[in-house]
């Protein structure tokens, strides 16, 4: 099912560019990831959890956070934030409180948008505008010092660069740690997620294990999808391309797990895919992630052994917007959605046992508030620091280096 056609297939190279070669003018430049945590520090010996969100409420910090808390998981939670978001007061005391020795690290790059007139804005407008993203990367001085630069790249959708923030915001972890790049809006924890990973798949470090997570091949594959998932693909790489695929199972983008070493090879190759094709439609990346996979353009990658790539409801991540045809609940003769002994629901795979990640929860629009709603907990306020009943502080060391 999930095989590369052959009239899709390329040789992949055995390596990609960094995202900040872009901003080199020459060869001997040494151009750096200049983007610091503006909350907590990061534990390089952990795992993370990593996500990209832009101008949400507290409500979304709160799910996300506050499920993957509850659901056992005790690694880094690695968020990258508008900067208004933290303007916003409750939302600065909820993750600082998160940051201040409780594991989460939360960036601001500084961004700028672009309204169809080209006027320069703060606000992405749901992500229906395209932005740049400054001072992520500096030039190295003869001196030591890095000089903060401006985004080498055209203006391009949110979903197209958070993949160059994903890929800084990992720098610091270690090669064998595993990550998982997920959607901030519509993903809840029902257990941790790395609890069964392979640990140290490659004994000599020198390269990692990817999962991909494929949505419903029963309910759709790319050619169904056409005003999206095979639009997105044509736009990119053109019909040939698109019709060649059309028939394979989509593979969501918005949740990609791995070993670091692995996971920052994947994110050099989805900014290069974004570099060469130019592509800027809003969900364009998803076409970027499924030519990847489907091309077998990754197969070379040193830093890459295996892809293991997940049909809908079988692995650690449970795709559910494909499941729209009917009721959440009427999946899987009614076991795909169950209610607890304790009156609360929970997301199964289809053998029955827990989904761990249940993504996409938001499209089943009356199920999605059933299961979002336990994970928003109560958040208290105590003078001007906001505070979660749970006082656990996990400990680790923090360092931040420089790609």
């Amino acid at each position: 099912m999930f095989k590369s056609p052959p009239e899709a297939r390329v040789i992949g190279p055995s390596s990609f560019p960094k995202p900040s070669d872009k901003a080199k003018k020459s060869s001997d430049e040494e151009v750096v990831v200049a983007l610091k945590p503006t909350l907590g520090q990061h534990r390089p010996n952990q795992d993370a959890v990593v996500m990209f969100a832009a101008e949400y409420g507290i409500s979304v910090y709160s799910q996300f956070i506050e499920s993957l808390r509850g659901s056992g998981y005790e690694g880094d939670i690695v968020l990258s934030v508008h900067k208004n978001d933290l303007e916003n007061q409750e939302i600065m005391d909820y993750l600082g409180y998160y940051a201040n020795g409780r594991g989460v690290v939360v960036y601001t790059p500084k961004q700028v948008c672009y309204t169809k007139e080209q006027e320069a804005v703060d606000s992405a407008n749901g992500g229906a505008r395209t932005c740049k993203l400054h001072e992520v990367y500096g030039k190295k001085q003869a001196d030591g010092t890095v000089q903060t630069i401006e985004d080498p790249r055209d203006s391009r959708t949110l979903q197209n660069l958070r993949y160059e923030v994903y890929w800084a915001m990992i720098a610091t972890y270690n090669p064998n740690s595993w990550m998982l790049l997920v959607d901030a809006r519509d993903t809840v924890f029902q257990d941790d997620p790395f609890a069964h990973v392979p640990r140290n798949t490659d004994p000599t470090g020198e390269s990692g294990l990817l999962y991909f997570f494929g949505e419903s091949a029963e309910a759709s594959n790319i050619g169904k999808s056409a005003k999206f998932n095979f639009r997105w693909i044509r736009s990119a790489y053109g019909i040939e391309i698109a019709n060649a695929v059309s028939e394979k199972p989509i593979i969501c983008s918005g949740a990609t797990m791995g070993e670091a070493i692995a996971i920052e090879t994947y994110l050099r190759a989805m900014v290069a895919e974004a570099d060469e094709t130019g592509t800027v439609l809003v969900g364009s990346d998803q076409g970027f992630h499924n030519r990847l996979f489907y091309s077998n353009k990754l197969a070379n990658a040193d830093r890459i052994h295996a892809i293991v790539v997940f049909d809908q409801g079988t692995g650690i991540v449970n795709n559910l917007a494909a499941l729209r045809s009917k009721e959440l609940p009427e999946w899987g003769n009614g076991k795909v959605m169950e209610k607890t002994n304790s009156g609360e629901y929970k997301v199964n795979n289809w053998d029955g046992s827990i989904s761990p990640v249940v993504h996409q929860f938001d499209r089943h629009k009356e199920w999605g508030d059933i299961l979002a709603e336990p994970k928003e907990k109560e958040i208290t306020k105590i003078g001007d620091n906001t505070k979660r009943h749970d006082e656990t502080v996990l400990e680790g060391p923090s360092m931040h280096e420089q790609l």
